[in-house]
C-alpha cells in the first residue's frame, strides 16, 4: 500500500522542509503538497537536513482532488474538537488496515482544513493537546507519523477485498452525476444541496463500497437521466 501525507496549501516553504524531515525520521509515507503558496525549495531544504529524497520525491499538485483521486481512504486532521474524531493511535491503525492507496490530510498553518474540506474525508482525525489545541504544521505530521512507525511493527498485512474498492475519483463522478440528477427532481435544496449531498457521500464512504457497486450506481443514474430526456 502507499500512504501519503498531504499538505494542502500550505503557506511557509519552511514548513514543508520540516514536514518532510519528520517523515525521513519515521518512515511514514510520501509527501504530497496542494498548491504549495510561493514554494521555494531552498528555503524548505534548510529545514530538512537528511531529507532530500523525501523532497526530490515529494509530488506538487494544483488541487486536492488530484492528491486523493485513487485512493481507497482519505483522513483529514483538524485541531478543532470534532465527535468521534478519530486519535493518531486510532489513525494509524484504520490507515494500515487498508489494502491500497490512502491518505492522511493537513491543512494550512492559519486556518487548517475548512468544514467543506473536511466532508472529503471518511473519517477526521485530530492530536489530543492540554493547554493549547493548536499544532506546527510539521509537529502534528511528525506525530501521525511516529504512530504509523510503532504501528508497523504489529500491523497484519491487510488482505485484499474480494471485489476492487472504489477509490475518491469514482466516489467523486458519483457525487457530480447525482447531485445533477437530485437537483433537477426537486429532491435536493438549491439553496444549499451540498448539506444533504454530502451527508450521502459520506454514507457512501463509511460503507468502503466495491467499484462494481458504485459502477451500478452510475449505471442507475445514466437511466433515469434518460427516462427525463
Amino acid at each position: 500500500m502507499e500512504l501519503r501525507f498531504v499538505l494542502n496549501r500550505p503557506r511557509s516553504s519552511q514548513n514543508i522542509g520540516a514536514a518532510a524531515r519528520a517523515l525521513a525520521n519515521t518512515g511514514a509515507g510520501a509527501l504530497w503538497v496542494v498548491e504549495p503558496l510561493g514554494f521555494d525549495r531552498a528555503q524548505a531544504a534548510k529545514l530538512a537536513p537528511g531529507a532530500e529524497q523525501i523532497l526530490e520525491r515529494m509530488r506538487v499538485v494544483r488541487t486536492l482532488d488530484e492528491s486523493l483521486g485513487d485512493c481507497l481512504d482519505v483522513v483529514m486532521t483538524t485541531g478543532r474538537t470534532v465527535p468521534g474524531a478519530l486519535t493518531p493511535e486510532q489513525t494509524a491503525a484504520r490507515l494500515l488496515s487498508q489494502p491500497g492507496t490512502c491518505a492522511l490530510v493537513f491543512g494550512d498553518e492559519v486556518r487548517g482544513l475548512t468544514n467543506r474540506d473536511l466532508q472529503r474525508g471518511a473519517a477526521v482525525a485530530t492530536i489530543p493537546t492540554a493547554h493549547k489545541s493548536s499544532l506546527n504544521l510539521a509537529q502534528a505530521v511528525l506525530v501521525f507519523g511516529y504512530e504509523i512507525l510503532k504501528a508497523r511493527g504489529s500491523a497484519a498485512f491487510p488482505e485484499a477485498p474480494p471485489e476492487p474498492q472504489a477509490d475518491e475519483r469514482l466516489l467523486s463522478l458519483l457525487r457530480d452525476r447525482a447531485r445533477a440528477l437530485l437537483l433537477a427532481s426537486g429532491f435536493l435544496n438549491p439553496q444549499q444541496p451540498d448539506l444533504v449531498l454530502d451527508e450521502l457521500v459520506s454514507l457512501l464512504r463509511r460503507a468502503r463500497p466495491a467499484r462494481r457497486e458504485v459502477e451500478l450506481l452510475l449505471a442507475a443514474i445514466a437511466q433515469l437521466e434518460r427516462t427525463r430526456r
